[in-house]
């Protein structure tokens, strides 16, 4: 590589030539950079999940101001290139991206609460931009000084270029799997921010100090040092709160909340929350759970009682552990398929759920459904990523698989969130998308009617493949009021919505996968509700959001 990389024209002067050492640094500048830049784009969205979601919006926040940062990196940093040529600023410039890296986690909530009233789309956009765009745009100038220093003849000047970006390129997929499956599950948010810039910032010192610049040197590592404290330091957090758990798994930021309180009669009431980027996933008063406080896991589970005890049952998506703690309880013979792996220890170590009880699977729903050779009398669709629906999933193939994986008389429950008894169409698209799409290929699909008039209420859907008398099934005494003794279910709570018309909505495929942009009313007022919690109810009382 290096003679590729040697200047061959005869018209460079001699001290033109970079050394070999420097060289071989350039190399792992450029290396570093591109890894760096991946990790920040990781680590940018994550940053903004347990604040403005993962929806399709957010991500097109983190894309475009990478694509805008880098873009603004490369140009200026051709111009700084020729601008300065010996006397170049890589080194300076390697140490200020760091810094900004580093700060990055510490200075976003802050950010993120000052721009929470503009909604999803500009609020998480002007965000990101702050926080994300300055070291993406810093690591963008990297490469085009190294190729002027480098080639500072023109005679190699596209071998250059080709390998210093590949090299970069190589970086980035490397970092990309690194971070993504190592660094920001294991060590978090804020750690890996930190383990990025003090890479970055030994590296620049390195180059600093083969360039006789010792001060700068010690000034960049000194600015990393008293940065550290900013970033770790702990506000102090409402003594009625507790944070039992904090991690990032796959689907984004988990966090485990104990709140504690009074009920009207003056009693204490300690209640614990899981949160998945925000969004409460399951709801229990400490002592007892995994049963819910909420109504609509009994509501689900009550259905689900129509089929008689050591009926086989899959439960798509896990959370604490409520649905599945109540259908063991039923005497259900429980498959759980759940994507993130770090689901199980937080139901068993925060909710009491009891992992013998059940055969676990850590899979995504449709690979499951598509290779399992199981057949199954009820399954329970409750997959959602904080208040995203996962597409694939709710399209004809993805049902068609899931029919093979069903009984003829089977049960389907589907827990879904909008309305669809409401006069408003736009407001009602998803839902009747998703029954549409069941419908085409052989479903019999019902609605129950919304318990709330909250846009982002649960929509409780449910129905059959083939022969199973719902109907009829539901006017028998449900088997689930012989263990709940403070709620009763009737035929009544399931009663069908009517008079609504799929007609003008389309069947969802592979090829067209719109739930999410038909469900964008239901997202954005459901992120818009839990902005506000999240900023009251979390940041101003001290608690981390990640």
């Amino acid at each position: 590589m290096e003679d590729k990389l040697t200047i061959k024209s005869g018209t460079a002067r001699k001290d033109h030539v970079v050394p070999p050492g420097q060289r071989k640094l350039f190399l792992i500048v450029s290396f570093v950079e591109g890894a760096a830049v991946m990790i920040i784009e990781l680590l940018g969205a994550k940053i903004v999940a347990p604040f403005y979601g993962t929806s399709m919006y957010v991500w097109a926040s983190v894309l475009g101001v990478t694509l805008i940062a880098l873009s603004g990196g490369y140009f200026i940093g051709g111009s700084v290139s020729n601008k300065y040529k010996d006397k170049s600023p890589l080194f300076a410039i390697l140490a200020v991206g760091a810094i900004l890296i580093i700060i990055a986690p510490g200075i976003a909530p802050t950010i993120m609460m000052a721009t929470a009233d503009l909604g999803v789309r500009i609020g998480s956009l002007i965000s990101v931009s702050i926080y994300l765009l300055p070291p993406i745009f810093c690591m963008g100038m990297v490469s085009p000084i190294i190729i002027q220093l480098i080639n500072q003849s023109q005679a190699n000047a596209g071998q250059t270029a080709g390998t210093i970006y590949a090299i970069s390129t190589v970086g980035g997929i490397l970092a990309t799997f690194l971070a993504g499956f190592v660094l920001i599950p294991e060590l978090g948010i804020r750690t890996t921010a930190t383990v990025t810039g003090l890479v970055l910032i030994v590296i620049s010192a390195i180059g600093m100090l083969s360039r006789k610049q010792k001060t700068q040197a010690i000034l960049s590592l000194g600015i990393f040092v008293f940065s550290i404290p900013f970033v770790y330091g702990k506000s102090t957090v409402d003594p009625a709160i507790t944070v039992q758990y904090q991690s990032s798994g796959i689907l984004g930021e988990w966090t485990v909340v104990d709140h504690r309180g009074f009920d009207k009669d003056g009693r204490q009431v300690n209640t614990r929350q899981l949160l998945l980027n925000g969004i409460d996933q399951t709801f229990t008063n400490v002592g007892i759970q995994p049963f819910s406080v909420w109504r609509y896991p009994h509501k689900i589970t009550a259905l689900a009682g129509i089929k008689p005890a050591k009926s086989k049952a899959l439960l798509l998506g896990m959370g604490g552990g409520s649905i599945a703690y109540n259908l063991i309880r039923l005497g259900f013979e429980l498959d759980i398929v759940e994507l993130d792996e770090r689901i199980p220890f937080i139901a068993e170590k925060w909710f009491g759920y009891d992992p013998t009880s059940a055969h676990l699977i850590i899979d995504d729903a449709r690979h499951y459904i598509r290779n399992t050779a199981e057949k199954y009398d009820v399954v329970i669709l409750d997959i959602v990523n904080g208040e995203v629906q996962p597409s694939h999933m709710f399209t004809q193939e993805g049902l068609r698989e899931l029919k093979t994986a069903l009984n003829e008389d089977a049960l389907v429950i589907v827990n879904f969130q909008g309305q669809l008894d409401t006069e408003d169409p736009i407001l009602s698209r998803a839902p009747r998308s998703v029954i549409k799409t069941f419908e085409s290929i052989g479903y019999k699909m019902f609605a129950v009617k919304n318990e709330s008039r909250l846009i982002s209420a649960d929509l409780l859907m449910y129905g059959t493949p083939g022969s199973l008398n719902i109907k009829e099934a539901l006017s028998q005494n449900l088997r689930y009021n012989e263990l709940l003794s403070n709620d009763r279910f009737s035929a009544a709570d399931y009663a069908p919505i009517t008079g609504y018309e799929s007609g003008d909505v389309e069947v969802m495929t592979d090829d067209k996968p719109n739930l999410e942009l038909l469900n964008t009313p239901t997202v954005l007022n459901w992120r818009k509700n839990k902005i506000e919690y999240t900023v009251n109810g979390l940041i101003k009382k001290g608690v981390p959001i990640y």
